[in-house]
């Protein structure tokens, strides 16, 4: 006999889901469940990145605690509550703590072509910065210009890459000319060829 404070285990199903949402819906939790789900996630979602960095990291809450100058305590209701509680001073030193780099953004999420046009711009902008830093030190500059030969094949062979999975992609054609003092020599490139090894 069951008393109040007892609960009958739930029968395994022998179900597998590949996702919370999916576990929700193949069992019939009802929507106002799956709404406060959904809620707690966004409410927890930067504490629980930051506790993941730490357990990563090898990092435990007292080593911590001991580096932001708190209790154990603190760091442990700091990561069981919500991103409204956490500071801008936390995240930075879990940052420096694990050797990572966290960003926070607000705002609505970017669309495919604004991320590419985003990324465009930044990878311009730190190309610019190293042909500035070639010209200034002779010593790196035959690195850097072999950093941005592997750059130039690499960017393309992902739009060739890419393109093979727009409808009627498989024409576009990549032709890439190298003209070295040493070694002149064309190498054509075509995204139809599937054999074409990829570039790292």
């Amino acid at each position: 006999m069951n008393t109040d404070n007892e609960r009958t285990p739930a029968k395994p199903t022998g179900r597998k889901y590949a996702t919370v949402d999916a576990l929700m819906n193949g069992e019939g939790v009802s929507q106002e469940v799956q709404a406060k789900v959904v809620d707690l996630a966004n409410e927890t979602r930067v504490v629980l990145h930051l506790a993941r960095l730490r357990q990563r990291a090898g990092i435990t809450q007292e080593e911590m605690a001991k580096h932001l100058g708190v209790s154990q305590s603190a760091i442990s209701k700091s990561e069981s509550g919500k991103d409204e509680e956490i500071t801008l001073r936390e995240i930075r030193e879990y940052a420096r703590a694990t050797g990572q780099r966290i960003g926070v953004s607000f705002g609505k999420p970017l669309t495919h072509v604004e991320s590419v046009k985003a990324h465009a711009l930044a990878i311009k902008f730190h190309l610019g910065e190293l042909a500035a830093i070639a010209n200034q030190h002779d010593e790196l500059e035959r690195d850097i210009q072999a950093f941005f030969g592997d750059a130039f094949f690499n960017i393309l062979n992902i739009l060739a890459k890419c393109s093979e999975e727009l409808p009627n992609g498989t024409d576009f054609d990549v032709r890439v000319e190298i003209i070295r003092q040493d070694c002149p020599r064309v190498l054509p490139r075509r995204s139809s060829a599937r054999t074409d090894p990829v570039l790292t």
